[in-house]
């Protein structure tokens, strides 16, 4: 019951903050047969609220550090969720590693009754655009529990990949990549013949496949050069192509091709990438001083710089500020509450997005209870109150969209108002294009 509650009240939260949240394959893991789900770990407790969500009815359960099992109220708690405390020795020593034991056979009673297990396969939560070495523990773990669900069982592993545009900003973008199912029996026998080298074996095989459901940057030197590079060309890439951006599958296709780019020319053609380097930081500074963004000097954009286009634009805007201001009133004390408390609290970036949307959770429900309430005590019917509630909800929403379009409005203004600075990024980014073209 406490599962259900709070995944339908996760569920009008989440696409708040985040602005796309799709996944493909989803239906790999939702079958009735027992899955153990691999995936990698950037960011805390929201990639596995995700996927709940994008699996929904079927509930996941999922293997977390067993040092936030506190006795009492937390374990308890945790527990009514289906997390399973899993111990490593920097967290527990060695008398966490035993309780291991109990964990694993917590793992395959609930696999016994074809339930979907996720792994977090690395081992640890690292906000970055790569795959870390996978644990031993995870092919341990996966023989151990054919062999406790006894031979001629249909026991799989589905590789999943979590991909963020940028994990802990609000309104971005998270894609759940999954592979296909890898049937555990088909390495049984390498297992009864020698253990060991089978599970070395096994995480050979699952971890390119993990790899390729993501985007890997080989080298966190070019984590910042991958994404200048997609800032720059993903968008044209997608247009000329004549796909969609809203679908984030056809996002990940040309993202995955621009860091394998990257990860090729850092190896064969090092000094062709510090040029890029060099000269990215020039026209990026240069954005930021300016307060500009990129997509401003896109070719396929160059349409919206005009006095015409800026005119309607200003028009929306003049139309569309009633509702924003409805939605700053009726949402500014939580939004502030939750941002100002999140910012002093969370020191790891890894769980910024967690906590702030389960404060956010709590905040926001708070506020529309005393919105309802504070207007319920000065009417005459409940219709009043619903009506507020009912428009602060339906202002926020369009509120979300209206503010980065506000933000667009002004740097059209800007490169209008100036032509030679537009003149000048304008070709600063030509030619970084062009050194992209030599990748």
């Amino acid at each position: 019951m406490i599962w259900h509650i709070i995944r339908y009240w996760i569920s009008f939260v989440i696409p708040v903050f985040y602005k796309r949240i799709q996944g493909r394959n989803i239906k790999n893991i939702q079958g009735k047969n027992p899955v153990i789900i691999a995936m990698n770990h950037p960011n805390a407790f929201t990639d596995p609220i995700l996927i709940t969500h994008l699996s929904y009815p079927i509930k996941v359960r999922y293997l977390a550090r067993g040092d936030a099992f506190k006795p009492g109220f937390a374990a308890w708690f945790l527990g009514r969720l289906g997390i399973v405390p899993i111990f490593r020795i920097q967290d527990g020593g060695r008398e966490g590693l035993k309780k291991n034991d109990d964990a694993y056979r917590m793992v395959n009673r609930l696999l016994k009754k074809n339930c979907k297990i996720i792994v977090f396969a690395e081992g640890l939560c690292v906000q970055e655009r790569r795959l870390r070495p996978l644990k031993k523990g995870v092919s341990r773990m996966i023989f151990g529990a054919y062999e406790y669900l006894g031979d001629n069982n249909k026991l799989t592993v589905v590789p999943v990949g979590i991909n963020y545009s940028k994990a802990d900003k609000f309104r971005s973008n998270v894609f759940y990549n999954a592979g296909d199912p890898i049937p555990v029996k088909d390495y049984i026998a390498d297992f009864k013949e020698n253990p060991a080298k089978a599970n070395n074996n096994f995480l050979q095989l699952l971890a390119p496949k993990m790899k390729d459901l993501i985007t890997h940057i080989n080298d966190p030197a070019n984590d910042e050069t991958v994404l200048q590079v997609e800032t720059i060309l993903k968008k044209d890439i997608l247009k000329e192509r004549k796909l969609t951006f809203r679908d984030l599958h056809n996002d990940f296709i040309v993202l995955k091709e621009l860091t394998e780019k990257v990860n090729n020319v850092a190896e064969k053609q090092p000094e062709l990438l510090n040029e890029f380097k060099d000269k990215a930081k020039i026209y990026f500074d240069t954005l930021k001083k300016n307060n500009l963004r990129d997509w401003l000097f896109s070719p396929r954009q160059k349409y919206k710089h005009s006095a015409f286009h800026l005119f309607i634009r200003t028009f929306l805007f003049v139309i569309g500020l009633p509702a924003f201001i409805v939605a700053l009133v009726g949402n500014y004390i939580p939004y502030k509450l939750t941002e100002k408390i999140t910012v002093k609290i969370v020191k790891h970036k890894e769980f910024y997005s967690s906590f702030a949307i389960a404060l956010g959770m709590i905040f926001f429900m708070i506020n529309y209870v005393l919105w309802f309430t504070i207007t319920y005590s000065f009417s005459e019917s409940v219709i009043t109150p619903i009506l507020l509630v009912s428009t602060i909800l339906a202002c926020s929403w369009i509120g979300l969209y209206y503010y980065p379009f506000t933000k667009k409005t002004m740097g059209i203004y800007r490169i209008i108002k100036n032509k030679a600075l537009y003149n000048d990024l304008f070709e600063k980014r030509k030619e970084l294009v062009s050194l992209i073209n030599k990748f």
